[in-house]
């Protein structure tokens, strides 16, 4: 009743202040002083913006006015986002005063400051601008990313970064298994490879990544091209190469063993291309199809065989923000020469590869998303992916990994 009260008694100060009709503000799309409200509290990477809207609601500047006005609320559907000339029936402006009978939480989400008194006015005075005769076509929805993070656990997805902001990235994969048991505290006592890595945009369909990973002290460079973007069709797709380059100063060149390999070789340079494509099967159920070709993969042999691996990816949504998925990346070329990250696994005096395997939970809010998983590889850069795992994950070789993606706006 308190949080009723209090909503009640800023309305009726807002209609105080607010006065008659304004006429200053466009009637065919969204004002300046509104837009530069929306671009600064809402439309960001993850959140209300064109290629991840939140609640397939894009308020950047040039969608906001027809995604609004007189759009049916995907919460309240007897409500009108923006209601031409009243504010006050305006299911957008419940949700940014928190008034009780919203669905969720106000917005700007918790942990954000709420709107100023001022802009909230601002906002207000446009709604009751428009002419109630403002007439705006029903907008297509949009189908919002199946897989919301760059990759899932260990795949490249279709999704590129938002113009305007960037991705950072670090992930983390313990050493030791999990059937290692309590004494060694299922595999965390044994250490971890950690890759970490940034993500900037290049245009709204173009990104470029560069990061680093602990094994065998690679860097990451990579770029990714959205060739189709999902929109009212359920598919998306994107073109990922780059390169990873291994600078580990302990290694022998494969052509002279005595001789360490010189930083510079292109022997240290693992050259990758990648295909990915998601489809989202229905509203719970999504998969993603991600093939690719590594080339020089080796770093310990000359001339080794070209890698061609054909991985894929399922995921199931729980709820709105927790899913459950797996991915496996098998091998059905070059699997004679790779080398898995943490070594060639024996069995029965045998060398042994094994195809990576992943499961595990994906939550994701407001641009930043959380892996948590099991995993036979400890492979965490594309090429290592691509070079398969060192456990037998269907006799209980699995060990503990997670991946913490945080979308952040660009200062500049």
């Amino acid at each position: 009743m308190k949080k009723f009260n209090i909503a009640v008694s800023l309305l009726a100060m807002l209609a105080l202040q607010a006065g008659a009709p304004e006429t200053g503000f466009s009637q065919d799309k969204i004002p300046d002083a509104v837009a530069e409200i929306f671009d600064n509290r809402c439309a960001f990477s993850g959140c209300h913006v064109a290629n991840s809207p939140d609640t397939d609601l894009d308020l950047t500047e040039k969608a906001a006015f027809g995604a609004l006005v007189n759009q049916k609320s995907v919460d309240l559907e007897d409500m009108f986002l923006v209601q031409p000339g009243d504010y006050k029936k305006s299911y957008l402006f419940w949700k940014l005063m928190g008034i009780d009978g919203i669905k969720g939480d106000r917005m700007p989400p918790k942990g954000d400051q709420p709107l100023s008194k001022k802009q909230l006015q601002t906002i207000a005075k446009w709604i009751k601008s428009l002419p109630k005769s403002t007439n705006i076509q029903p907008r297509q929805r949009q189908t919002k990313p199946s897989f919301p993070g760059l990759s899932t656990g260990s795949l490249q997805t279709a999704q590129t970064v938002n113009t305007g902001s960037f991705s950072y990235r670090i992930a983390h994969r313990w050493m030791g298994r999990i059937d290692a048991g309590f004494g060694q505290f299922f595999g965390l006592d044994a250490g971890a490879h950690v890759l970490t890595e940034f993500s900037f945009p290049l245009s709204d369909r173009l990104s470029f990544t560069a990061g680093r990973s602990g094994s065998n002290a690679t860097f990451v460079f990579n770029g990714k091209w959205k060739i189709l973007q999902q929109a009212t069709a359920p598919i998306s797709m994107a073109l990922v190469a780059g390169v990873d380059w291994i600078t580990l100063r302990q290694i022998s060149d494969p052509n002279n063993p005595a001789q360490l390999l010189s930083r510079a070789s292109s022997q240290r340079f693992a050259w990758y291309g990648q295909l990915a494509i998601e489809r989202q099967l229905s509203r719970k159920l999504a998969v993603l199809f991600n093939p690719g070709l590594l080339l020089n993969g080796n770093v310990t042999l000359a001339n080794e065989d070209a890698v061609v691996c054909l991985a894929f990816a399922g995921k199931f949504n729980l709820s709105r923000r927790v899913s459950v998925f797996f991915e496996m990346a098998p091998v059905v070329a070059g699997s004679n020469t790779v080398l898995p990250v943490g070594g060639t696994a024996i069995k029965i005096g045998q060398p042994r590869i094994y195809d990576a395997f992943t499961f595990g939970l994906e939550h994701s809010i407001g641009g930043h998303v959380f892996h948590l998983y099991a995993t036979n590889s400890l492979g965490l850069t594309p090429s290592q992916v691509m070079s398969g795992g060192n456990l037998d994950f269907l006799n209980g070789g699995l060990r503990l990994g997670f991946n913490i993606y945080r979308a952040m706006r660009l200062g500049w």
